[in-house]
């Protein structure tokens, strides 16, 4: 049978291809020798895709391979196309539908493929539909539901697709065949807005996301679309596109929806989309990770290079050539070297670096470098980053951020009335963002008797220091008389130690300054990002100066 498809898809394959585009590149169908449940299948992640040579032969489907590669290379080039439009139309379902099986987007997208694949591959496309198991509809009507719009769409004998399903669905889904009438009718019009034609969909499909009662909510058979969105893809995904704002606001015009869900679907923030991301599936620390993305992707808007500090290091001079190995920095490759010696081809495999080493031990030269280590207060007073946006976690993630992508290194603190910390200095975004994502809650301690003992473990190489607060510091400044001598020394030692206060009592932002540090006032929390951002030209101000001891 294996051989026999092999040669089959040799000739469909291309036909299939052509359908989207005659220049479209795609790697050859693998073929699954145990494959039982799906004929086809596409991983939107690897983009690759897999034919069930025991399903295809159980179906039938040998006679309707073109069709059946078609619409699977329909999923990776237009609906959904990538990862992300899956999850923004995941985030948009799930802010007003519960938690289901298998998401609506799945049968909407096939609704879409189907109808643009029309026309010469209908016979194809039909014996393909006719071909699912409809016997246990009724843990997902939607699916059912969805195989009578394709009847309406091409005009198909009502039950010819339904198949088992066809009397028992009538029965318990009066008039269903009007709704499927109107989405056939109604639906591709409102291209190319994609959302809009999503949220048209589930306003007439939301009838039947739901089983009926008692019973238990499942797939009716595997997605053929297969692969979870990355945190990064979903963090991209939680700040709604201009179209999917247009789009929720007609639906909202026209009253596609009852008054409940309207009001819902009219809140689509960073809170109510968040929390519309799937849990179960992400897990907290999952949920943490995307978020994490977002505030990376925040921060980009507001990055900075932080003043340089000054560091002493011998005088290097090239020496020797040895082989690159991976792991060994991508920066040490000597492509001249390497080039000359082996040549285009062998050398771009296998490239050398260059040993460097001082030329007279004890000759040091300057060498600049952005250091920040930031103290972040993470108390009750500001919310859960991982659930909504904390301005000062974000500032802090801009600062952190800023500091790698000048080519420094940074390490952060967060405390509330207890402290975490990340303290080696880092030079990954994705480490830094996700710890900076840390929560405590509770009253406010800042770590004194840490700020201390940094000041005298980076006796030569001390980092700018970046405190992230609010007026809960005068009390712990007040606190003990030692933690005033502790923060001048801190002060005098650092290239730069700033205060970003938020609503501060200028009173005590002056006794800040007359120890020697910097204060930023922040007068409410939106202004948390602009101040970092802004916080950069502060810092380069005058040229930057040695460490003072």
């Amino acid at each position: 049978m294996t051989e026999r498809l092999a040669a089959l898809v040799d000739e469909a394959f291309p036909r299939a291809v052509a359908r989207w585009s005659p220049f479209l590149l795609l790697a050859r169908p693998a073929i699954d020798p145990d494959e039982e449940k799906l004929p086809a299948r596409v991983n939107l992640r690897a983009r690759t895709l897999t034919l069930g040579a025991p399903a295809i032969e159980a179906r039938g489907l040998e006679g309707a391979l073109e069709a059946l590669l078609a619409h699977e290379i329909g999923h990776l080039v237009a609906f959904p196309g990538t990862l992300v439009a899956e999850a923004r139309l995941r985030l948009l379902e799930r802010t007003f539908l519960p938690r289901r099986a298998r998401p609506l987007t799945g049968v909407f997208h096939e609704l879409l493929i189907n109808e643009r694949l029309g026309g010469a591959l209908e016979e194809d496309l039909c014996a393909i539909l006719s071909s699912h198991d409809t016997t246990a509809w009724r843990r997902d009507p939607a699916f059912v539901f969805h195989l009578a719009v394709h009847e309406e769409l091409w005009q198909r004998p009502p039950g010819e697709l339904m198949g088992e399903a066809f009397e028992a669905f009538e029965a318990e889904f009066p008039g269903y065949r009007a709704d499927a009438q109107l989405l056939a009718q109604n639906l591709f019009a409102l291209a190319p807005n994609v959302t809009l034609q999503f949220l048209y969909f589930m306003s007439i499909a939301l009838r039947y996301a739901i089983p009926p009662e008692g019973e238990r909510a499942a797939e009716a058979e595997p997605e053929c679309a297969e692969g979870e969105p990355s945190p990064e893809e979903w963090a991209e995904a939680l700040v709604p596109q201009a179209a999917e704002k247009q789009a929720v606001r007609r639906a909202i015009e026209e009253r596609w929806f009852p008054q409940e869900i309207a009001k819902v679907l009219a809140e689509q923030g960073i809170e109510r989309r968040s929390a519309a991301m799937p849990g179960q599936s992400l897990g907290r620390s999952g949920i943490a990770e995307v978020m994490a993305a977002h505030y990376r992707r925040e921060a980009e808007r507001f990055l900075f290079k932080p003043p340089p500090v000054r560091l002493r290091a011998d005088e290097l001079v090239p020496t020797t050539l040895d082989d690159w190995e991976p792991g060994d920095p991508v920066g040490a490759i000597d492509w001249v070297a390497t080039l000359i010696g082996r040549g285009e081809t062998l050398g771009a495999a296998m490239p050398m670096t260059r040993e460097r080493m001082a030329d007279e031990e004890g000759l040091e030269d300057t060498v600049w470098q952005g250091r920040t280590e930031i103290y972040l207060d993470v108390s009750g007073s500001m919310p859960d980053p991982t659930r909504s946006i904390n301005a000062m976690t974000l500032a802090a993630q801009i600062l952190a951020m800023g500091t790698l992508r000048a080519g420094g290194a940074a390490r952060a603190l967060v405390y509330s009335t207890e402290h975490e910390s990340h303290w080696t200095f880092c030079r990954s975004e994705r480490i830094l963002s996700r710890f900076l994502m840390s929560y405590i809650g509770g009253g406010t301690e800042f770590p004194f008797d840490v700020l201390n003992d940094s000041v005298e473990e980076q006796r030569r190489e001390q980092p700018v220091r970046i405190i992230i607060t609010d007026r809960d510091f005068d009390g712990n400044y007040d606190a003990r008389p030692e933690n005033a001598p502790i923060f001048a020394r801190a002060a005098a030692r650092s290239p730069a130690l700033v205060l970003l206060l938020h609503a501060p009592d200028m009173k005590a932002a002056r006794r800040y300054e007359a120890a020697g540090a910097k204060v930023v006032p922040v007068r409410t929390l939106d202004d948390f990002p602009r101040m970092a951002a802004a916080l950069s030209f502060s810092l380069f101000d005058r040229p930057a100066e040695g460490p003072r001891h």
